[in-house]
């Protein structure tokens, strides 16, 4: 017997297989340079009045590279600490807190690939909406981490 599609509950994994999902999502959307179309019109647009227009893009050059580095390597420590927290089932409070801090871990990463996120818009002043699509992707792998703890405190009590 089938289960209509609508009617199908999460698996147990899927925070995992979305966090996958999300840094493939996040490492698409750098290789397009967070939107920003041309860097150069970008530099000559943002600082026309400046005689050294190539310091400018040097330098705007250089902070791209930073947030692309930082972001891959939260949301690479995010599916990291995801996959570590899955494969330990606790059998004793000691593997309980371990769990808890791979997940926590894991939520404290999301946090920073947003506020990563947040301090690209500022830097770059590009248009907000552009990143709503990734901002919703990690509040609901926040969401589903969330999950995966209050079904742990299950555990928690029968240990």
């Amino acid at each position: 017997m089938s289960v209509l599609k609508a009617n199908r509950k999460e698996s147990k994994f899927e925070a995992l297989t979305f966090s996958i999902e999300l840094h493939n999502m996040l490492i698409e959307f750098m290789q397009r340079d967070f939107g920003i179309r041309d860097m150069n019109d970008y530099v000559v647009a943002r600082f026309a009045c400046r005689k050294n227009d190539r310091e400018a893009f040097a330098k705007y050059r250089f902070l791209m590279g930073e947030f692309k580095q930082r972001i891959d390597s939260h949301a690479s420590s995010l599916t990291g600490n995801v996959r570590a927290a899955n494969s330990i089932f606790p059998t004793t409070m000691a593997e309980y807190e371990q769990r808890r801090y791979y997940q926590n871990s894991a939520l404290v990463d999301c946090e920073r690939i947003v506020k990563e996120l947040q301090r690209l818009v500022e830097v770059f002043k590009v248009d907000i909406n552009a990143y709503r699509r990734y901002i919703e992707a990690i509040d609901r792998e926040i969401g589903l981490i969330k999950k995966w703890r209050q079904k742990d405190n299950k555990i928690k009590a029968y240990l």
